[in-house]
């Protein structure tokens, strides 16, 4: 096994104290949604907006830095705040969502819409609320595609057929001042298109297509005439590139493919006859996880998937500058969040390390970095616990990448026969990098290790480690999470008789997985919204999005065909088989997720009961997939404190 130290030691009084004589912050401090998230810079560098929580509520803020005074704009309630953005200087949008229900839509799903606010006059407009021929069953109005010179309109795609079946998705010019969206001019789509560019002109150039009946993938470009020309076309069952941008001098598309590599690398496309170059920015060892462009989808760099974010951009003075922060800001993970439009500042968002959340702003001019804020005030270096990065051979001899959280103020001579928490992660296309995950963090504080283990299936690493997991739940990829627990034991830093696994989403069918196929191994399970029955799962996504859907393709193509593998699928289907566990189990889900039905949680604790096993199942009203509200999280860490301590803890 290979580990390496994220952390460095913490100051030698702390060190020095047991951990009974260190104070541990408030269970509050690591569950409840950041004080301050979400934080962007203005265009001209001088305010930055953000969400605050205020009594249980969000609060959008605009500070002005050079003043140093904030002021609320507007308290958000019943919906839920995700993320705000500036339009030019004087226009800050908020994205709010909403779980609803549409009549003639089956399902429930999360409404989405933008409120813009205008920071001269005060006002405030929903953004498409009044467009006519909206289709109703929205859950994307919130994204803004570009923006018109002059900063008054910007370009919103929409669902477009009020009772249409087959809606077709439009670009649509919004005023920020009225929020009534009209067809822009070329952006007239259909019900197989799926995303849009335009230059910065605001002019229409691509439209991206994808059939799901015909499975055929395009890209086609508006020609000077209104015209359209495919330049693009591939027969699919999933679309294998992706227009992601435009380049600087508005010629090329910047595509995101794996191509020849084994990573996903950006490429240049022609706009004329789709001839494509490159790649033109690569890594050998990490994949494109974020592209860096401006709100008109100028392409300006990359940051790279591992363990810590790294970047190439186009200006190399900007790449050096952006390294020069990640140097002084050694052990974290530092995300470049957004900018300046002349890029004399930059704003970015640190984590992981020997601190919480922060925002620092980094002036180019003065090569000064200074905090912002802290988005978890409460929770103080002492209180982290060290997270080192590990790797370790799974029973094929796959290099398993994963972290390992220590307990906090556990000296390094204490660390053996530990509790241990193996927590896999969600998606299960997603992975754990360093950084600060406030359920890992929580445990530490309790007194345990905690293993994040990234297995095959996981992003990040190449698509031959991704698709590795085809096909795989509940086999190879559930393989690589016991045989992370097994090298813990290996080197003596994990008790075998103490060892619990803990999920969501994924991770939470990781988790019952574990307990129903390798019931030796864990003393307690828990899972957060987790999926127990596959094919239920499967059918659920067939009912809700048609069998030829790219997300039905795709979920087949991870877990299998219900039709032509059934007896496969239940094997790993841990409702089905809950007479094998033997440890007992926690199972948490908000009634209002879109993502995995509640339906999951509840199949299996039935089975459970049926079958006479030790489970508790806890129903929280009125939340989301992510259980995003306070309360919800308090339940969470709550519940799961408890159990933890019953089944594992001193």
């Amino acid at each position: 096994m290979r580990l390496t130290s994220v952390v460095a030691a913490l100051c030698f009084g702390l060190c020095a104290l047991s951990p009974a004589a260190v104070a541990k912050p408030p269970l509050e401090a690591f569950g409840d949604v950041p004080g301050i998230r979400g934080m962007e810079l203005s265009p001209d560098g001088k305010k930055v907006a953000f969400l605050q929580r205020s009594d249980g509520d969000d609060v959008l803020v605009v500070r002005d830095l050079e003043s140093r005074t904030s002021r609320g704009i507007t308290r958000v309630g019943d919906i839920r705040a995700r993320y705000v953005h500036f339009v030019g200087n004087d226009y800050v949008i908020l994205v709010a969502s909403k779980e609803t229900r549409t009549l003639g839509y089956r399902g429930r799903y999360e409404f989405s819409a933008a409120f813009a606010f205008n920071l001269a006059t005060g006002k405030s407009t929903q953004l498409l609320r009044e467009t006519r021929d909206i289709y109703p069953a929205q859950a994307g109005l919130g994204r803004i595609l570009g923006v018109e010179p002059g900063g008054k309109n910007v370009l919103m795609p929409a669902f477009m057929g009020l009772n249409d079946p087959e809606p077709d998705f439009d670009l649509l010019r919004v005023p920020l001042e009225t929020g009534r969206g009209l067809r822009l001019d070329g952006g007239k789509g259909t019900s197989s298109t799926i995303d849009w560019l335009v230059n910065a002109s605001g002019r229409v150039i691509v439209r991206e297509e994808f059939n799901e009946k015909s499975q055929i993938h395009q890209l086609r470009t508006r020609q000077t005439n209104g015209d359209w020309r495919t330049i693009y076309e591939r027969q699919t069952p999933l679309p294998e590139t992706s227009a992601v941008g435009v380049s600087s001098d508005g010629k090329s598309l910047i595509t995101l493919e794996a191509n020849e590599s084994a990573f996903l690398s950006l490429y240049m496309m022609s706009m004329d006859d789709g001839s494509v170059s490159g790649p033109v920015m690569e890594r050998e060892n990490a994949e494109v996880a974020g592209v860096i462009q401006d709100i008109n989808r100028v392409v300006h760099g990359v940051r790279y998937s591992g363990m810590f974010p790294s970047y190439d951009m186009v200006d190399e003075a900007l790449e050096k500058d952006i390294n020069s922060v990640i140097r002084a800001l050694g052990g974290s993970s530092v995300y470049l969040d957004s900018w300046a439009d002349d890029w004399s500042k930059l704003l970015f968002f640190v984590e992981g390390g020997a601190y919480a959340e922060r925002y620092y702003l980094f002036d180019r001019a003065t090569r000064s970095l200074s905090v912002i804020s802290s988005a978890r005030p409460e929770i103080k270096p002492e209180d982290v616990g060290e997270v080192v990065t590990i790797e370790y051979k799974a029973r094929d001899g796959l290099t398993i990448p994963g972290l390992l959280t220590w307990p906090a103020n556990v000296q390094v001579e204490a660390r053996k026969n530990l509790p241990l928490v193996v927590m896999p992660h969600g998606g299960p296309e997603a992975y754990d990098a360093v950084g600060f995950d406030w359920l890992a963090q929580y445990m530490a504080n309790e007194g345990y290790a905690v293993l994040q283990p990234n297995f095959r299936g996981s992003a990040g690493f190449g698509q031959a480690f991704a698709y590795a997991g085809y096909g795989e739940w509940g086999r190879k990829m559930q393989d690589d999470i016991t045989d992370g627990a097994d090298a813990l034991i290996e080197m003596g830093w994990a008790d075998p008789a103490r060892i619990c696994i803990v999920g969501w989403s994924y991770g939470g069918y990781a988790a019952l997985a574990g307990g129903a196929l390798t019931p030796d191994k864990y003393k307690c399970v828990a899972s957060i919204a987790g999926v127990s029955h596959l094919r239920e799962m499967l059918a659920t996504e067939r009912r809700e999005h048609g069998d030829r859907s790219r997300t039905v393709t795709y979920w087949e193509s991870l877990i299998g065909d219900p039709d032509k593998d059934r007896d496969a699928i239940d094997a790993v289907s841990p409702a089905l088989h809950a007479d094998r566990f033997t440890a007992p189990v926690l199972l948490i889900h908000g009634a209002s997720d879109t993502v995995v039905p509640i339906r999951q949680s509840e199949v299996m604790n039935d089975a459970l009961k049926n079958a006479q096993k030790s489970v508790q199942y806890i129903r929280i009203n009125g939340d989301d997939h992510s259980l995003v509200d306070n309360d919800s999280r308090r339940i969470v860490l709550t519940s799961l404190g408890e159990f933890l301590d019953k089944h594992i803890g001193k």
